[in-house]
């Protein structure tokens, strides 16, 4: 039976926020929230001026519980504060060991809430980027929706009421929250509702970046006016990706265990609608093979997980529709890739870090090839495409056999 981590991962269940807030698996000790920078958050958790691992983890879980469980930001408090202040870590704190500062930090309160406000925020924004991903093809649209009291941005008063399709590029920095404590939202429109509001597409609003000089590293970064530093980023885009890394160091530790359940595993990814997701998402990868022992070994790959970019997907894209009479790929073509890489009926090895992987199709071949990393470290599919049988015969001349057993 498959890892039932792995499960949770990958079967994305109904509380998205949940699973958002999950992928976050891994603690940072900062000194400055910036140091960790925009999407860095979706694959970590940290407090800012924290260095106590011990610590960290105790207010993780106590976040995880409140964003499964639901909660209070009174029981949140009530729960973490004793066991914070038994570890010093509460009032003026001046102990750099704890903080990574020499000056004092007040720890109370107010910062108690900023961990509870900002990480459910976030997570309830990535979990619903994915439904809204789910129903953009009958809801294309997003409007930009602000609270619009007193304590509301004058910035994000302007945007209220700004429509979009859901794949504008605006969106990438401007999905809420925007900023600390920011209480815009995003609600999803069909035509149907824009037409009986009386509502059109908007205008795309400025950019207008103002400069941002990053704590501890000195570097200045363009962030668009209106947006906290930080926070210019889609917290749905960065899970999704988040959600794959953790996916795949998941298969890695369970395929030596049972390579038929880590299989199984990755055909659910490879089949659900977040592989497609995350091949949007600019810079995301995702596993797409588990190979046997016998092939990982003939290239020295020290994972038998392989992965493809979102940026390359989108490369072959641009490259089958300028193929040489060799067929298009179709989603369902990419969604074979694990079974290419399971079940191949024919594999060549072109030199020691790259395998030539053939799958016969209905009328031709599907011929992945994937190749190591230099320091073998990962292994990625580096082009996928329907060849003819003319062609896979001149590669079984060009290149060795590798026998199966």
């Amino acid at each position: 039976m498959a890892n039932p981590s792995i499960r949770q991962v990958i079967t994305l269940p109904p509380v998205d926020t949940v699973r958002a807030f999950e992928a976050r698996d891994r603690l940072r000790a900062t000194v400055n929230w910036t140091d960790m920078w925009q999407a860095e958050h979706a694959r970590s958790f940290t407090v800012a001026k924290l260095l106590d691992l011990d610590i960290l983890a105790e207010i993780q879980a106590a976040v995880a519980d409140v964003i499964a469980n639901g909660g209070t930001f009174e029981q949140f408090r009530a729960n973490l504060e004793p066991y914070l202040r038994s570890k010093g870590w509460w009032g003026a704190v001046s102990d750099p060991g704890l903080t990574g500062t020499a000056q004092a930090v007040n720890i109370g309160p107010a910062r108690l809430r900023t961990i509870y406000d900002t990480n459910l925020r976030v997570s309830r924004a990535a979990g619903r980027w994915k439904r809204i991903q789910e129903l953009k093809g009958e809801r294309p649209f997003l409007r930009y929706v602000a609270v619009r009291d007193r304590r509301t941005r004058p910035l994000h008063r302007e945007w209220h009421g700004t429509i979009l399709p859901v794949d504008d590029p605006w969106w990438d920095t401007h999905y809420p929250p925007c900023g600390w404590y920011c209480r815009c939202t995003v609600r999803q429109l069909s035509q149907r509702d824009l037409d009986r509001e009386g509502w059109k597409v908007s205008p795309r609003p400025a950019l207008d970046p103002v400069p941002f000089i990053r704590p501890g590293t000195g570097e200045v970064i363009q962030v668009p006016k209106g947006i906290d530093p930080g926070f210019g980023y889609n917290a749905g885009m960065a899970s999704m990706a988040a959600i794959m890394r953790k996916a795949q160091a998941s298969l890695a530790n369970a395929a030596p265990l049972d390579l038929a359940a880590a299989r199984a595993t990755l055909n659910d990814i490879v089949q659900s609608d977040a592989f497609l997701e995350a091949l949007q998402e600019p810079g995301a990868v995702v596993p797409v093979m588990v190979l046997a022992p016998d092939l990982q070994a003939a290239i020295a790959a020290d994972t038998p997980i392989v992965l493809f970019s979102a940026d390359s997907y989108r490369k072959q894209l641009g490259e089958t529709k300028r193929s040489r009479g060799h067929g298009e790929l179709t989603i369902a073509d990419y969604r074979r890739l694990p079974e290419v890489g399971a079940a191949p009926d024919l594999v060549l090895q072109e030199d020691d870090q790259r395998l030539l992987l053939f799958k016969l199709a209905e009328d031709d071949w599907l011929v992945a090839v994937i190749k190591a990393t230099k320091d073998r470290r990962e292994t990625y599919l580096q082009s996928y495409r329907h060849t003819n049988a003319a062609d896979v015969a001149r590669l079984q001349r060009k290149n060795r056999e590798v026998p199966r057993g």
